[in-house]
């Protein structure tokens, strides 16, 4: 084999798996993508963030989407063009993958799913956010319990202040409005019952 042939054989190897490898991407939805995505073709009804009132009255905000339906359908209900009855809601042309990267990204917007990255970001370091496991500090009690040592509600306007004290070395934390009612919806979500 010469090694003309030898160069040719083993570039259109790393040419096959580089498109094996983008492909691969390509199957995995992609939350920032689903983000781009409805920014350019959604916001023009809906109201597309964690914020704010839709433009058109009749265009549900996204993030209430998990009030009307479960959100791990929207990407089946984009491929159908399911849309309300009473919609004006254009028809579009949308891929498989376009379909899956706006569910993964509305999803990560719902409230509870919002108020469990928040924790995760903020809180998870000191305490166990989740159903099962032990805080990493401590004197931090897990958020699963909170609602044996405090009546969740009351955390509102904890938060809204700005939390001082908890556990003893616990840093200062505020966070806005609607940020408040995702943690507390996160934080109802993992309570033992």
């Amino acid at each position: 084999m010469t090694l003309k042939t030898s160069l040719v054989r083993t570039f259109a190897g790393l040419a096959g798996v580089a498109v094996l490898a983008s492909l691969a991407n390509a199957a995995e939805p992609s939350e920032q993508h689903g983000k781009a995505l409805a920014e350019t073709n959604c916001a023009k009804c809906h109201a597309t963030g964690l914020t704010g009132d839709s433009p058109h009255e009749k265009a549900p905000p996204f993030r209430t989407l998990g009030t009307r339906f479960p959100v791990d359908t929207i990407d089946e209900a984009l491929l159908a063009k399911l849309s309300p009855k009473h919609s004006d809601m254009p028809t579009f042309e949308i891929t498989p993958q376009q379909a899956k990267d706006i569910a993964v990204y509305i999803a990560s917007i719902q409230p509870v799913a919002h108020g469990e990255a928040l924790v995760a970001a903020n809180c998870s370091p000191c305490h166990a956010i989740g159903k099962t496991g032990d805080s990493p500090h401590p004197d931090a009690p897990p958020f699963r319990t909170l609602s044996e040592r405090y009546p969740i509600d009351a955390l509102e306007e904890a938060f809204a202040e700005g939390i001082e004290t908890g556990h003893p070395d616990m840093p200062s934390f505020t966070a806005e409005p609607e940020q408040i009612a995702d943690i507390l919806a996160y934080i109802w979500s993992v309570q033992d019952k």
